[in-house]
């Protein structure tokens, strides 16, 4: 991890939703309370239970997000560019909810979660954009517990290449930074199943894969695969 180069907010090409509502002047006064910061592959960004200090915006990269106990960990979501990171925390007990490792080399903006604060208090249409952004994650999060809790190994991958191929990558043909050992945790299952539920898709003709790379050649087979589970 390393601190970057900042730009300013005002005209930032990666600007958010919510920050459009801002003024020029509360975007100064973000801009004066926040700092690039750039984080390597396998770099943990937030700890589950620490108070938080900072919120956090994705410019580029790729997270994992999850939550631990004693029998182990469990992936909540994947995430890139766009998404808030630790806005849970803006709530007492003020602390991450969960923890955030890279996936890949990612580039955030931490925001002083004090600043951030009073922010929401001044501004209600920022407010509620922000509102409706954890909305969003909120039901995403209830998705993401139905697809490993009910369906089975072929809806889970299915479910987890329409996200890389629809909201992560937004193509069909994509290169992913994501080992066969980090969908198999994302999935929840194991090496062996990954591969033969792979397997499986290629010679159904849905996908082909070479290393990294997959091509999804029938998206409407892989959505009533998701749908049945």
């Amino acid at each position: 991890m390393y601190r970057i180069e900042i730009d300013k907010c005002q005209g930032c090409a990666c600007i958010s939703t919510p920050f459009r509502y801002l003024t020029p002047d509360e975007l100064s006064f973000m801009n004066r309370n926040r700092v690039d910061v750039f984080f390597r592959r396998g770099e943990s960004l937030c700890k589950e239970g620490v108070f938080a200090s900072s919120i956090y915006y994705i410019k580029e990269g790729l997270i994992k997000i999850f939550t631990e106990d004693f029998h182990g960990a469990v992936v909540l979501s994947i995430e890139t560019r766009g998404y808030f990171l630790g806005l849970h925390a803006l709530s007492p007990p003020h602390k991450y909810t969960y923890s955030a490792t890279a996936f890949e080399d990612t580039k955030v903006c931490t925001l002083d979660i004090n600043a951030f604060r009073k922010v929401l208090v001044s501004n209600p249409l920022f407010s509620t954009a922000i509102l409706r952004q954890m909305s969003k994650d909120t039901m995403k999060s209830f998705e993401r517990i139905a697809t490993v809790g009910i369906k089975q190994l072929h809806g889970r991958l299915a479910d987890l290449l329409l996200c890389l191929s629809v909201r992560i990558y937004r193509s069909r043909k994509f290169t992913t930074s994501l080992s066969r050992r980090d969908m198999a945790e994302v999935t929840m299952m194991s090496g062996e199943s990954l591969s033969r539920v792979l397997k499986d898709f290629r010679e159904e003709g849905i996908l082909s894969v070479r290393g990294k790379t997959f091509e999804i050649h029938n998206v409407d087979a892989l959505r009533r695969i998701s749908r049945t589970g």
